[in-house]
This record gives C-alpha cells, structure tokens and sequence, in this order.
C-alpha cells in the first residue's frame, strides 16, 4: 500500500505548489498595481478584484508579470549582484 500513499503525498505536494505559484503570481500582480496606482495594498487589491473578478484576477495579474519581465530583459537586474 505504500504506492497509494505516495501518490496522495505527491498530488498534494503539486497542489500546494501550485497554490504558492497562484498566490506569488496575485501578490506580484498587487505590487505593480501598487507601483502604477501609488496606493496601499488592500486598494490594489480591490482594484485587481473589482476589474477582473475572482477568477480573472489571477490571469491578469500574469499578464502584467508578464509585461514588466517583457520590458525588463532589456534592462540591468538590479537584484542580480546581492550575494
């Protein structure tokens, strides 16, 4: 029975990874709103909501990821040189 287990420890651990991707996607997604808007986190956060809803809001959220890294590679990473 070790078969079974290890695939309900594997499906979980696929499920949790992919909430995590979700959730940093969506905070991302807040922070830039936060950047363009100049406002707090919650009203980004309503603002992300109230345009997109429950189930846009993560896909817009990778699009504006998306957007930024599009503009970005171009650009010097200034995170690139902390170790």
């Amino acid at each position: 029975m070790p078969l079974p287990d290890r695939h309900r420890r594997e499906e979980s651990a696929r499920r949790l990874l992919d909430r995590l991707r979700l959730r940093t996607a969506l905070n991302e997604g807040v922070g830039i709103l936060q950047v363009w808007n100049v406002c707090e986190q919650q009203q980004a956060r309503d603002q992300l909501l109230a345009d997109n809803g429950a189930a846009g809001q993560d896909a817009e959220a990778d699009r504006m990821i998306a957007a930024i890294d599009a503009v970005a590679e171009d650009r010097a990473d200034p995170d690139a040189n902390w170790d």
